[in-house]
């Protein structure tokens, strides 16, 4: 049936990747509900109308919780600096109390940029004495959604192939540059979507919904816009939290600060019965692997910049961490398997069209791009990692028509505010020498260091009641108990190694469609008997 070996294996792939591909997408379908419908602005509108308001049963992220809240639009500007502006509406969700106390709202600022502000599921701790609030951002959440499709189809084009090629990097700019044009066009004015015009928009719900002060419960993007909140409007603010605190120019990873952290996770695993028996030197040995990898494992194609995204994103979150250990160490020792593994998950799980890159590149271009040094500053270079989310970003952000922020709102400024800053000292999102740099400026703020934490999930997750102990009692007393914390050291071992699971795929694929064939031979070999 097959002339050669390489027609079979060609018809093994295809075959396991549409039955992977089906399994992810019927789980994306039973847990992500259908995106609501953008809200609009009614005849005779003005800018502050808080309108629609009504009961609505809130699920947030398609999870389990169902909160009763009450869901309203919120008509504002376009651009709030300019006069005559056209109109646009955004989506408010705002959950009340559950409890008879009632302290000041808080007021949700999620990460991104270029995600929904609309998906946060605060927990019953933090609703028994005060309400939760979700404005939705501009250019994510409201009549204009600054998605750009063909950016996100080129994306997954190169993923896995040749990511930071240099012909990826002329596609995926010119798709950029498509998309800005075809939205100022259109008549979108693009210099309204930045994180002054977000705050703008938190000001008009605040007044809309009564509230003369509220908190701030911020994390990664959303701390760079509660700290412009803070300079702006300070009087409106009782209290500030920030997760994953990304200050001024981080939205641009710094390759030597990423090598360092690297450097400590090398000490640890020198330190580790396990991870030291398989490397010297653990940092030493994913600078090799990353300019070492072979084109292909087997069949399976191995793109070294995909693999170094893969590993950059997976290392945001402490139970991944063992993962890209097993990885790097196995590849280390001349085995590619998992990186194989891993340059093919990220080329068929990576959210490239779910990314709403318009939005991302005005939020963060406006406010850091004047930090951004051309390739070379965030490649490979001589570095460990280089800082790939960077080279997969910027690049294409400079096509885009961008204004920057007045200098005051791009760099640090003093402020009386009361702030909780918490931050890990593993996070390879938004690093630890964010505090140091914002210790002389806010003069109120307490700041928490968790050592080994990587990303703001671990920050949620991993000693859950000692997060809890440490969020109320800062919003009620505006000191964080932060003494139930413990030590939790990262894991160098990963339960099932990613080297077996790979070995194991591998193996399907020649299996799977081999059972198929012959389950068709003997269906067919059955007819032509009767």
């Amino acid at each position: 049936m097959f002339t050669t070996f390489r027609q079979y294996m060609t018809l093994s792939i295809v075959l396991s990747v549409v039955i992977l591909g089906s399994l992810v997408l019927a789980a994306c379908q039973a847990t992500t509900p259908a995106a609501p419908a953008a809200p609009t602005v009614p005849a005779g509108a003005k800018a502050g109308d808080l309108i629609d308001v009504k009961s609505c049963a809130f699920q947030p992220g398609g999870g389990d919780t169902i909160y009763e809240a009450e869901c309203s639009t919120l008509i504002v500007p376009e651009n709030w600096d300019k006069a005559g502006s056209r109109l646009i509406a955004l989506p408010i969700v705002r959950i009340p109390a559950t409890g008879p106390t009632v302290a000041e709202p808080v007021f949700w600022m999620v990460g991104g940029p270029g995600g929904s502000n609309l998906g946060w599921a605060p927990p019953a701790w933090l609703l028994k004495n005060r309400a939760a609030v979700m404005v939705g951002y501009r250019g994510e959440d409201g009549t204009v959604v600054l998605k750009c499709p063909e950016f996100g189809r080129r994306v997954k084009a190169h993923i896995g192939v040749d990511l930071f090629s240099d012909k990826a990097r002329d596609d995926m700019s010119a798709a950029a540059k498509e998309c800005a044009d075809g939205y100022e066009q259109a008549g979108v004015d693009l210099s309204g979507y930045t994180m002054p015009q977000v705050i703008e928009d938190f000001e008009a719900a605040r007044k809309g919904l009564g509230y003369e002060r509220i908190d701030l419960f911020s994390e990664s993007y959303g701390t760079r816009v509660a700290q412009i909140y803070a300079y702006l409007y300070p009087e409106s603010l009782q209290r500030v939290i920030m997760v994953g605190v990304n200050t001024p120019g981080h939205f641009l990873y710094d390759r030597s600060v990423l090598d360092k952290m690297i450097g400590h996770l090398a000490e640890l695993c020198a330190q580790d019965d396990y991870c030291s028996s398989r490397t010297d030197d653990f940092a030493q040995t994913m600078y090799d692997v990353n300019r070492n990898m072979p084109e292909r494992w087997l069949i399976f194609n191995i793109d070294p910049d995909t693999v170094r995204v893969g590993a950059h994103f997976m290392m945001m979150d402490n139970a991944n961490f063992a993962t890209i250990f097993d990885a790097y160490l196995a590849a280390g020792e001349g085995d590619y398997s998992a990186l194989a593994l891993l340059n093919m998950m990220v080329k068929v799980l990576y959210p490239a069209d779910a990314l709403v890159a318009g939005d991302a590149f005005n939020k963060a271009g406006t406010a850091d791009l004047d930090r951004y040094g051309g390739p070379e500053s965030i490649n490979l270079g001589n570095s460990i990692m280089g800082a790939p989310h960077s080279e997969f970003i910027w690049p294409s952000a400079q096509k885009w028509p961008l204004e920057l922020l007045p200098e005051e709102l791009r760099s640090l400024q003093e402020s009386d505010v009361e702030m909780l800053l918490v931050n890990g000292t593993m996070d390879f999102s938004t690093p630890p020498t964010a505090l140091d740099e914002a210790r002389p400026y806010w003069h109120k703020a307490q700041m928490v260091l968790l050592p080994d934490f990587s990303h703001v999930e671990d920050e949620y997750t991993l000693q859950q009641t000692a997060w809890e102990r440490l969020i109320t009692s800062y919003l009620d007393t505006g000191v964080g108990d932060d003494s139930l914390y413990v030590y939790q050291p990262l894991p160098f071992k990963a339960g099932v190694s990613n080297t077996v699971i790979a070995k194991a795929l591998a193996g399907a694929i020649v299996l799977i469609p081999g059972l198929i064939l012959l389950g068709i031979a003997l269906v067919v070999r059955r007819i032509r008997r009767r």
